[in-house]
C-alpha cells in the first residue's frame, strides 16, 4: 500500500522568475515616450501670458493689445519697452489712469511681460494722428469743453478729467468719444435723472448711492443728495450726457492731436507735449 507523501517532501514550484528582455529599440521608443510626457507637464505647468493677458488686459487694452478703452500696446510704449518697464506698470499701476495695479505669481507675471513685450514688438494698429496741437487746443475751447471737463486746474469735474487723457486712452477710443460718445459711458459718468415727490426733475451724473440716498452731480457742478424716501422715480441715461459733435476732417484731426498730447501728472499740471502721443 502506496503511502502519501509528506508535504514537505513533494517538489516545491520554482519561485525564480524570468525578467522580460528589452530589445535596445524597445528601450529606445521608452525612452522618447517618457521624455514626451516629461516635456508636455512642463508645458501644462508654464504659465500662458497670452491667456493671462486675455483675462485680465484684453477688456481695457483690446485683444491682441490693439487698443480700447486703454491705449495700445503695439508700438513703442509711455513707460518704456523693457521687461522691467512693463513689470513695473503692471505691478503698481499708474495713478491718474484707468489703469490699476496687478498682484501675480512671479511666473505669471513674467508671463504676462514676455508677452506684453510680444506686443509692443508688433506694428501699432493706428497711427498717430497729424494734426496740430495748437489749433486742437483753439477746437477745444470753442467748443466750450471745459464746461463739462477738466484739465489741470482748469475746468469743470462734470465729465471726466482730461488731464491724462493722452496717457490713458487710445487713439481710436478718444474718436469715438467725440463722434459717438454713448458708445462706451464710463460707469462712474452714468446719467440718470431723478423724480422727487413733489415733481421736480433734476439730471446729472450718478455719483454715489448707498441703502439711504443717491448722489448726484449736476452740470453745474452742484453735488445734490436724495433721500430715497421723497423719490419718486429713478430714470438711467440711455445715451451719455456729452453730445455727439460733428467736426470737420481737419478739425477732428486736431482735436486728436491736442488730446493725445496731454499726459500731464495726478498732481495737476497738464504735461502738454508738443507732438501727439495716443499710447
Amino acid at each position: 500500500m502506496k503511502t502519501q507523501p509528506y508535504l514537505d517532501e513533494m517538489p516545491k514550484p520554482s519561485r525564480k522568475r524570468k525578467r522580460p528582455q528589452f530589445g535596445t529599440s524597445t528601450a529606445v521608443v521608452l525612452l522618447f515616450v517618457l521624455i514626451g510626457m516629461v516635456s508636455q507637464a512642463n508645458a501644462q505647468e508654464a504659465p500662458d501670458g497670452e491667456a493671462i493677458f486675455n483675462q485680465s488686459c484684453a477688456g481695457c487694452h483690446g485683444m491682441e493689445g490693439a487698443g480700447g478703452r486703454g491705449p495700445s500696446l503695439r508700438g513703442q510704449l509711455r513707460h518704456g519697452n523693457q521687461k522691467s518697464d512693463i513689470a513695473a506698470v503692471v505691478s503698481n499701476g499708474l495713478p491718474g489712469t484707468g489703469m490699476p495695479k496687478f498682484s501675480f505669481e512671479k511666473n505669471d507675471l513674467n508671463a504676462l511681460v514676455a508677452y506684453v513685450q510680444s506686443l509692443s514688438r508688433a506694428s501699432e494698429s493706428t497711427p498717430h494722428p497729424s494734426g496740430n496741437v495748437a489749433a486742437g487746443k483753439r477746437i477745444y475751447e470753442s467748443h466750450g469743453c471745459s464746461g463739462c471737463h477738466k484739465i489741470g486746474n482748469d475746468g469743470s469735474a462734470f465729465g471726466p478729467n482730461l488731464t491724462r487723457i493722452g496717457a490713458a486712452r487710445s487713439y481710436d477710443y478718444l474718436k469715438t468719444s467725440i463722434l459717438n460718445p454713448s458708445a462706451d459711458v464710463p460707469e462712474n459718468y452714468q446719467g440718470i435723472t431723478i423724480v422727487t415727490r413733489n415733481g421736480q426733475r433734476y439730471s446729472g451724473v450718478r455719483v454715489n448711492e448707498d441703502s439711504f440716498t443717491v448722489q448726484v452731480r449736476l452740470p453745474n457742478q452742484r453735488f445734490m443728495s436724495f433721500d430715497k424716501q421723497n423719490i419718486q422715480e429713478e430714470i438711467p441715461g440711455k445715451k451719455s450726457p456729452m453730445p455727439a459733435y460733428q467736426l470737420s476732417a481737419a478739425d477732428l484731426n486736431n482735436l486728436l492731436a491736442y488730446l493725445g498730447s496731454l499726459a500731464g501728472s495726478p498732481n495737476g499740471s497738464t504735461g502738454t507735449t508738443e507732438e501727439p502721443r495716443l499710447r
